[in-house]
């Protein structure tokens, strides 16, 4: 029996196969569907993404302050320079000495007249209180030849008020005591006077009976004259030596006034030049203070312009620049006309400094703290631009271990952010440009 022949496949009739084009189809939707959600997403992010706005511009790194001029006021000979060219200072460093020996003998001799003055006044109120003079340690140690003096004088002066004292006392005394002498007397006179009166009286009484003798009479009236004669001038005596007592208690109370008066006076002027002197001697130590020149703040010598040591610096005239050093660096940009607008004062920025390869070392943040009100023409390199000047957060690149230092001078690009917008309006706006303008084309 013949087994039946199966049919050949090319002659069976073509047609859909449902597993024959499931796979390409099934690949092809995905891919679309792939590719749409690629586009949907890139547009949506497109459309939300920020991106910032900037303006970019050259300049360079200014001084944060303006150059200081390191000046001579009084003038002199320089005899030490501690400064070059380039050296960093640090505020109060001394950079330059200029000597002048006329204000050093001047103060010297304030310095001593005022010593003496107050070795003077210590003396003098020792006077007045009738003590010893106590001189401080640092004044016998500073002046000792002056203390020397005023300790001398205030012995001396002592000496001779008590000796004029104790002349004028010794007076007094003597007057007092001829005093006492004349009241004692007259004291006596006055007890026998009455003694010598009863007898005159008797002698009178008997002379009158015709029972004394005239000669008795007679002796007894002269020593009642005689007394009373005698008291009467005693009397007298006394009232010229209260005189004299008080004129001696008035003269010795007079030079007692008079010696302190005189020490008042004297102190009150010296106080008075000692002030004066005070008010000198600073003034004088001040211009030798000023002899050494020192730095007025932190920075970096740029120039010197005198460096003869032993040369005459006139007053007035500048020994070497110092550029300001600050934490902060200053950076003048120009910005072209055309970018002016969008720039206002608070903004932030970078600057790269050109020195230094910024995708090594990194740039510096910073913010923009003043536009310039007007432009600047620069005739020379034939442009227009706005000064803008932008302060960086630090002064140095790197890390702060390695701090590479950025000094005034060196050349910046910088790129201040005005603003953001989305990827889309950044890619379309050439073409909304094009069509704002065909569209108002005639």
């Amino acid at each position: 029996m013949n087994a039946p022949i199966p049919p050949r496949l090319d002659s069976q009739p073509l047609g859909p196969h449902p597993d024959f084009d499931r796979g390409p189809r099934r690949a092809a939707l995905l891919l679309l569907g792939t590719t749409t959600l690629f586009f949907v997403l890139l547009f949506a992010w497109m459309s939300l993404a920020r991106l910032d706005i900037s303006v970019n511009a050259s300049g360079a790194v200014v001084p944060s302050s303006r150059t200081q001029q390191i000046q001579s006021m009084e003038g002199g000979i320089l005899t030490l320079l501690n400064a070059r060219e380039g050296s960093v200072v640090r505020q109060g460093d001394v950079l330059a000495v200029v000597q002048n020996l006329q204000f050093n003998a001047d103060m010297g001799e304030s310095q001593q007249a005022l010593w003496g003055a107050r070795a003077a006044l210590i003396r003098l109120e020792a006077e007045a209180r009738g003590t010893s003079p106590l001189f401080p340690p640092e004044l016998e140690g500073q002046a000792p030849e002056l203390v020397r003096e005023q300790r001398t004088l205030w012995q001396s002066r002592r000496q001779e008020r008590q000796n004029t004292l104790e002349t004028l006392s010794r007076q007094l005394a003597q007057r007092q005591q001829e005093l006492a002498e004349a009241r004692t007397r007259h004291q006596t006179l006055s007890e026998s006077i009455g003694p010598a009166r009863e007898a005159l009286a008797i002698e009178e009484k008997l002379g009158a009976a015709g029972a004394g003798a005239r000669a008795d009479l007679l002796a007894a009236q002269q020593r009642y004259s005689s007394q009373k004669g005698d008291l009467e001038a005693t009397r007298i005596t006394i009232g010229r030596t209260e005189a004299a007592v008080a004129e001696a208690q008035s003269r010795l109370s007079e030079t007692r006034a008079r010696f302190l008066t005189e020490t008042s006076k004297e102190k009150n002027e010296l106080e008075l030049r000692a002030a004066t002197l005070t008010e000198q001697l600073a003034g004088r130590s001040d211009k030798v203070a000023r002899r050494e020149l020192r730095a007025p703040l932190d920075g970096v010598v740029n120039r010197l312009l005198v460096n003869t040591l032993g040369g005459v610096v006139k007053p007035g005239e500048s020994i070497m620049e110092v550029i300001p050093a600050d934490d902060r660096l200053l950076v003048s940009a120009r910005v072209k006309p055309a970018d002016i607008a969008f720039i206002k004062a608070g903004q932030a920025a970078r600057v790269r400094i050109s020195a230094y390869d910024s995708s090594i070392f990194g740039t510096l943040e910073a913010e923009v703290v003043r536009v310039g009100a007007d432009a600047i023409v620069d005739a020379e390199r034939k442009e227009t631009y706005f000064d803008v000047f932008l302060a960086t957060r630090r002064n140095y690149l790197g890390e702060a271990a390695e701090h590479l230092a950025i000094s005034p001078g060196m050349a910046a690009d910088t790129s201040i952010r005005t603003g953001q917008r989305t990827l889309m309006e950044y890619l379309l706006k050439p073409l909304v440009k094009t069509l704002d303008k065909s569209l108002r084309e005639r």
